[in-house]
């Protein structure tokens, strides 16, 4: 197939633009910084994939911006590859796992099937809205995927979570058995690229949530770091007990907290897709 990624040179598309040139697929890279978009001849390709916004920017509150490119954009390139042929399309959209407004918590904290969609910061209520936009343009001809996926990780990917925690492991002689029960969903990037290539070969379309084989604590996060780096680290109550002491502090709601998907949510049918397990996954990310 015939694929245009847009959104050029970010993490994620350069990855998907990888996977998918290696299985057999031409896959080209559209830069929307300036406005060609508009004028870019759609007629040639059969998938589009969105990877292109904003993501979430506790400095900014510009409405208009967040609206623009996470939301018009988006369904405006949807339409105008829509419109460009007649033969069968698919378009492919990165949401958030944010659209259901639900932040890191210091207990269990599961969204399920009976969980609304309602979200509360501008990053995830223009992202909803696009998703809105884009389901409306699905018909026989013009499939819509939607993904929704949890924290993305991966080798050189930017972002301090897990490589917070390579700090704690490195610098520690035991880590804190702290929060057990909360977990955080999570996705590896080759994970990611595997569901969006057997979504758009298997022609599906509608709204998925994948992510890894198993959601996480903090302490398998750390001792999969651990076990990656060759380091073996006892589990130490007291340090648990510092880190209940400081629960009311951002970092270690952060470090801590988490959000998960019902695993129900994730496992598709037909859909084998976690090509690397969390643990491997890890030892790719820190090494």
């Amino acid at each position: 197939m015939n694929i245009c990624i847009i959104g050029k040179n970010s993490y994620i598309g350069n990855h998907i633009d990888k996977w998918l040139s290696a299985r057999g697929h031409e896959v080209f890279q559209l830069d929307v910084l300036t406005e060609d978009w508009y004028s870019f001849d759609y007629s040639e390709y059969d998938v589009v994939i969105q990877v292109a916004g904003i993501v979430h920017r506790p400095d900014c509150n510009d409405v208009a911006l967040y609206k623009r490119v996470n939301t018009d954009m988006p369904i405006e390139i949807a339409k105008l590859f829509k419109r460009s042929h007649s033969k069968r399309k698919t378009f492919v959209f990165l949401s958030t796992m944010a659209v259901f407004g639900i932040s890191k918590r210091l207990s269990k904290n599961v969204i399920t099937t009976d969980t609304l969609v309602d979200p509360i910061g501008l990053y995830g209520k223009s992202k909803q809205a696009a998703e809105v936009g884009l389901l409306k343009l699905q018909d026989d001809y013009f499939d819509v995927i939607v993904v929704r996926p949890p924290n993305v990780y991966g080798k050189g990917c930017k972002g301090g979570y897990i490589f917070g925690f390579v700090k704690v492991v490195k610098n520690l002689p035991a880590i804190p058995a702290a929060y057990t029960q909360v977990k955080q969903s999570m996705l590896y990037i080759d994970n990611l690229c595997e569901f969006i290539r057997l979504a758009i070969e298997q022609k599906c379309h509608g709204i998925f949530m994948p992510q890894d084989e198993k959601a996480v604590s903090a302490l398998d996060i750390t001792n999969a770091i651990a076990k990656g780096l060759g380091k073996k680290l006892r589990i130490s109550r007291l340090l648990a007990f510092v880190v209940y002491l400081g629960r009311f502090f951002p970092l270690i709601q952060k470090a801590y907290g988490g959000v998960e998907y019902d695993i129900r949510l994730s496992n598709i049918e037909g859909m084998n897709y976690v090509v690397v397990p969390f643990e491997e996954a890890m030892k790719r990310t820190i090494n």
